[in-house]
């Protein structure tokens, strides 16, 4: 009964006639994928990190003029011996802390990730914790290389299809240098109630689902990694054999990917292979695959040999294909790029958000792009615990 007096008061003030302009403007199709300019119930960050050089700071809103209760979870992806390469023999630490938010209407908040928030209302105007405190959000530890998604609740903490909140990450560098990237929001169908098992099966073949389906595809132009910076490696200005003669200066792409399928009730991991295919200019092309266990962040580089530019003659852009084995569920990725400026030995990053093609639910259960029928673990599931 609670669930629907809140569903009400959301909705009194709508007549029909606004519902059904509402409708017609085409944002019923537009929320039944995942989206990195609208809102949602769910929000990933793909890549929070905090290694004493880099920190993230974490931008969440509240879209919508009630409030919105959220439900928090940080998921460590760092591997159990930070010194080695993790590996089968040097899994993810998978620990995941949560924690629970009250935005009120129309509010933005913000918080670093290294020193979390404190409910404090005497912080001053311009420090990270000002504003309205939305509840007490913990620090992560130091080495803490992860993941960070949120969940709209109702005042109860049970899931709630309210499709309410946005988010930012920008990840900052102890020098100044900064990289920002937008978290990827899954819609709800706001007539499906959902329970404690939050199942991406919403999309256009399926307007009866209750989250956005994750992506059948993801897609990413970039350098091979280790090309050499050209606007540096030339004649300049600078020099006349430039900053970076001999590839001193390579331009390095990094790929973050998390698994869509969650097990925050149980704790358990999910394991996804991931098939590519990389083209270069010239439409010669390689293949491979690689396997993500709960969370990934590498270099492509370190991903296969089939990234870097000797592997296609020695061409340096790629375009490159990711997609899980049929029958598995999808993933959600954030890439970065890293390359030197013009002061000597200074680095810079971006982020940014690749492009994402199809959903994994269609995919997966009509036999789409090259996937099998029906398969029991073909549909994406979030668990969260509730009470």
């Amino acid at each position: 009964m609670q669930k629907k007096r809140f569903w009400g008061l959301r909705t009194l003030g709508l007549s029909a006639l606004g519902l059904l302009a509402w409708a017609s403007t085409g944002l019923s199709q537009e929320i039944r994928s995942v989206t990195t300019e609208i809102s949602g119930s769910v929000v990933v960050y793909p890549k929070v990190v905090w290694d004493g050089t880099r920190d993230t700071i974490i931008q969440l809103s509240n879209t919508g003029n009630s409030l919105a209760f959220v439900h928090c979870f940080y998921v460590n992806g760092a591997p159990v011996n930070p010194n080695l390469p993790p590996g089968p023999t040097n899994p993810p630490l998978w620990s995941v802390t949560d924690f629970e938010l009250v935005l009120t209407r129309q509010q933005p908040t913000m918080w670093v990730a290294s020193a979390g928030r404190r409910v404090d209302h005497t912080s001053p105007f311009g420090a990270y914790g000002s504003g309205f405190d939305p509840g007490l959000i913990p620090p992560v530890p130091t080495g803490f290389r992860g993941e960070l998604k949120c969940v709209q609740v109702d005042e109860t903490g049970q899931p709630w299809p309210g499709n309410r909140l946005k988010g930012e990450a920008t990840i900052q560098r102890n020098d100044g240098d900064v990289a920002t990237y937008n978290a990827i929001a899954l819609p709800a169908n706001t007539q499906v109630l959902p329970g404690a098992d939050l199942e991406l099966t919403l999309t256009d073949a399926n307007p009866g689902g209750e989250y956005a389906a994750c992506p059948d595809t993801t897609i990413l132009n970039h350098f091979a990694h280790g090309t050499p910076q050209l606007s540096l490696s030339s004649a300049t200005s600078l020099g006349p054999v430039g900053l970076c003669a001999g590839n001193n200066c390579p331009v390095e792409t990094f790929l973050t990917v998390v698994p869509c399928t969650q097990d925050f009730e149980n704790g358990r991991t999910t394991t996804v292979t991931l098939q590519f295919l990389t083209w270069d200019e010239f439409e010669a092309r390689l293949s491979g695959s690689f396997s993500v266990n709960c969370w990934m962040t590498a270099p492509l580089g370190q991903l296969s040999a089939a990234f870097t530019p000797g592997a296609l003659g020695g061409s340096t852009t790629r375009h490159t294909r990711f997609r899980p084995v049929p029958g598995q569920g999808g993933v959600l990725m954030v890439a970065e790029e890293l390359r030197w400026t013009s002061v000597p030995n200074v680095t810079a990053w971006a982020a940014y958000n690749p492009y994402v093609q199809g959903n994994r639910y269609d995919g997966a259960t009509q036999g789409e792009n090259d996937d099998p029928l029906p398969s029991p673990n073909a549909t994406d599931v979030i668990s969260v615990p509730v009470e």
